[in-house]
């Protein structure tokens, strides 16, 4: 009988939609057990952890998150004996706060500006402060994309079934998901065009940051990307809503990628786009 962190990958990958003679895929990431793709680097930073020597049961794990990694590291932290304190912006869904008390994780909020400019520094403070603290740091963490290049991405080929790709559209936080999974895709299709989704200027999208903030995670290869597209909160709401309508019930940050893929179809013919829906949406009613 596998527990429940055996379950954590595999997720399903279905055709959304075709316009305009092609076809857009997503990788549907809410179906991991902490719904959201943040479950796989929960998993694996923690496991590395052990195996470096850096944590063992009973520490404290600090991470700050905008909620989706805070809930993969509470399950995991409750599964394998760590307890997880995170910070998040005041402006996180109170699902997404239930969701990691649930679990037996402790959230303190700041205001979301201040997490913009010092969440990782105050995590990184709070670590210091006291034994037995250790901050995983997704941000600088290079398990988070090589998760995503060893696990997603594979999973995403196999998936397939020989069709080619020629678009890859990811949203962008931490910079692993579009880093690890596009960095496996172009060794696979060496023409395809990886494109990144960020809120625009004084935009907020949960889940999503902006380079344009004066920010890039030291993860992030942006050189990997070909083009990045900023997007209004309005247009990944309403894209959102619209996906909901046809039963697939994802959050804004899948919205605002859905919202790109549509565009790219618009412009060109006959290409295969895929994408990444990195949760659900009952975080986000």
């Amino acid at each position: 009988m596998k527990t429940i962190l055996e379950y954590i990958g595999n997720t399903p990958l279905i055709k959304v939609e075709e316009e305009n003679d092609s076809s857009i895929f997503a990788k549907m990431e809410g179906f991991n057990p902490g719904g959201s793709i943040k479950d796989r680097i929960a998993l694996n930073m923690i496991r590395n952890a052990e195996k470096e020597g850096i944590i063992k049961k009973g520490d404290t794990l600090i991470e700050p998150t905008s909620g989706n990694t805070g809930i993969g590291l509470a399950m995991v932290g409750a599964m394998l004996g760590y307890k997880v304190k995170v910070i998040m912006p005041d402006t996180t869904s109170v699902e997404k706060i239930k969701m990691i008390k649930a679990f037996g994780g402790e959230v303190i909020l700041v205001e979301n500006l201040r997490y913009k400019k010092f969440a990782i520094e105050d995590a990184r403070a709070m670590a210091k402060n006291g034994a037995g603290l250790y901050f995983l740091n997704q941000y600088e963490n290079m398990n988070n994309p090589y998760t995503h290049y060893k696990s997603t991405a594979e999973e995403i080929l196999n998936q397939l079934e020989g069709e080619q790709l020629d678009y890859f559209v990811a949203g962008m936080g931490t910079g692993g998901t579009i880093t690890g999974i596009g960095k496996k895709l172009k060794e696979k299709f060496p023409t395809i065009k990886i494109i990144g989704v960020q809120p625009a200027r004084d935009e907020r999208i949960e889940g999503l940051r902006s380079i344009k903030d004066g920010f890039v995670p030291p993860i992030m290869d942006v050189d990997l990307i070909d083009e990045i597209y900023d997007i209004e909160e309005s247009k990944a709401l309403e894209t959102k809503d619209d996906l909901a309508k046809k039963g697939i019930l994802v959050g804004p940050s899948s919205g605002a990628a859905m919202y790109i893929c549509r565009e790219i179809c618009k412009n060109n013919r006959r290409v295969n786009i895929i994408t990444i829906f990195p949760d659900r949406g009952e975080r986000y009613i």
